[in-house]
């Protein structure tokens, strides 16, 4: 009892009182700083919330450590017994400790956002879901979801507005015929409402069996592969018509007489 009304009665707990208040003020100076000045959008508030959440348990070991200081007990011990512990720690959660730091790469640095539409290896979808362990794709068209770990993510491809579609035709068809073909498939494909621009960009290269010709249409992200089906289909279906055919490969075979 005595120890006890000795401690109250000692400047002690009015410095640890002190030390508490001190980190709350620097705790809500960070948060409306972080909140007011880099949480501007929704790409940025996932930065902001690694922030915070950073600074949050930074302040509270440091406010811990300092009372316990000030209460007379070593604390440098206890911080070589939280090292050892967590390097034991971190050699059993290195794949999870790898996601979050690739979580976090990919959030700092905007590599995509939820709502875009991107590739990963195989897999491509909408991002529904991104969190620093994660990352949910969608893809509605061939109907599947797949949530892939940030650690197995090293290149990402994000779809523009833009696509084109390469068309391949015979060598012997007729340049003005082709044009002419081409010209009429741009005039109903504009007229399509989720499309926003197309342009017949003309000839583009030259195969072994075939030529290409390619069209640029300007379309969003969402609809790129309903769009492209359709321009595929309206594609084939003009060029039919005007009795232009799509060759097959063709390979030519040289035989040695001797």
């Amino acid at each position: 009892m005595e120890q006890i009304l000795n401690w109250i009665f000692s400047p002690k707990p009015y410095i640890c009182l002190a030390v508490v208040l001190v980190c709350l003020l620097l705790w809500c100076a960070v948060r409306r700083f972080v909140r007011k000045v880099i949480a501007q959008g929704d790409k940025k508030s996932g930065v902001a919330a690694i922030l915070l959440n950073v600074t949050k348990y930074f302040l509270f070991a440091l406010c811990v450590l300092v009372i316990l200081q000030v209460n007379g007990i070593n604390v440098s011990s206890a911080i070589a017994g939280l090292g050892i512990a967590g390097a034991i720690v971190g050699l059993a959660l290195q794949d999870a400790l790898k996601d979050i730091i690739m979580g976090v790469n990919i959030i700092s640095e905007e590599f995509f956002h939820p709502g875009d539409i991107i590739k990963i290896g195989e897999y491509s979808g909408k991002v529904t879901n991104l969190s620093l362990k994660s990352t949910q794709l969608v893809n509605n068209e061939e109907g599947y979801e797949i949530r892939i770990c940030n650690r197995n993510i090293d290149k990402v491809l994000v779809y523009n507005e833009v696509m084109v579609l390469d068309i391949p035709l015979s060598y012997g068809e007729s340049a003005d015929a082709v044009k002419s073909a081409f010209e009429l498939i741009t005039s109903d494909i504009a007229a399509w409402k989720d499309v926003k621009k197309v342009e017949y960009l003309g000839l583009q290269a030259y195969q072994d069996s075939s030529v290409l010709y390619r069209l640029r249409l300007t379309v969003s992200p969402v609809n790129r592969a309903t769009v492209k089906r359709r321009a595929l289909q309206k594609v084939d279906a003009t060029l039919r018509e005007r009795g232009i055919s799509i060759p097959f490969p063709q390979l030519d075979v040289h035989l040695d007489k001797d």
